[in-house]
């Protein structure tokens, strides 16, 4: 009888130990991820600090507003993405790509010129995001996750770097990156993107001015 109970024990203990498995631990870091994604939905919300957000905020700005420089770059903008749709159509998809890339950083000079501290705002909501995604997580294994939020922090120092240094575009366009990386967390999560920041920046220069 007690041989029974012991290989009836053991036998319980391997299926628990089974379901305990690397997918299961995926499954759990996805559902993580979900509610780490809408905190930083939510900051992105609250602050008005998404791309898509700035730019919204500028064209309607624009509309009243008679901003030579701002309109100047919104003009190359739309060259560049001009430029970037026949490339596109000759088949060079590498020179459409940077042509698109161009595009955003006039788009986004665009907008520090009418909002000189956007670079500013967008890295406090990055880091508001953060600090919470991670007060939130507590002490849960979250591996994806985490490498997740240490990237998006490498892009804040190196924007922090970027500003420090004059560049006001490129600190802009890597906080907006971090922005976009984390509000798309569940994606990266899921789908393991080995490049995050290709994903984000392609999201964001799909964003038509």
């Amino acid at each position: 009888m007690y041989k029974r109970l012991s290989i009836a024990a053991a036998a319980l203990f391997l299926a628990t130990a089974c379901n305990q498995d690397p997918t299961a631990t995926a499954s759990n870091e996805l559902v993580l991820a979900q509610d780490a994604q809408v905190i930083a939905q939510d900051v992105a919300s609250t602050t008005h600090t998404t791309c898509e957000r700035w730019i919204g905020r500028l064209l309607d700005t624009l509309r009243t507003t008679d901003d030579p420089e701002a309109l100047a770059f919104l003009q190359q903008a739309r060259d560049w993405r001009d430029s970037a749709r026949v490339d596109f159509a000759a088949g060079d998809r590498d020179a459409a790509r940077n042509d698109l890339k161009l595009s955003f950083r006039a788009l986004l000079s665009a907008v520090i010129e009418i909002y000189p501290n956007a670079p500013e705002r967008t890295g406090a909501a990055v880091d508001q995001a953060i600090d919470r995604i991670e007060t939130f997580l507590g002490d849960r294994d979250a591996p994806r996750i985490r490498a997740i939020l240490a990237h998006v922090q490498d892009l804040r120092t190196q924007a922090d770097a970027a500003l420090a240094a004059g560049d006001s575009v490129t600190a802009l366009a890597l906080n907006a990156r971090g922005i976009q990386i984390l509000h798309r967390l569940v994606e990266h999560v899921r789908d393991r993107h080995s490049d995050h920041d290709e994903v984000a920046d392609q999201e964001m220069e799909n964003v038509e001015s």
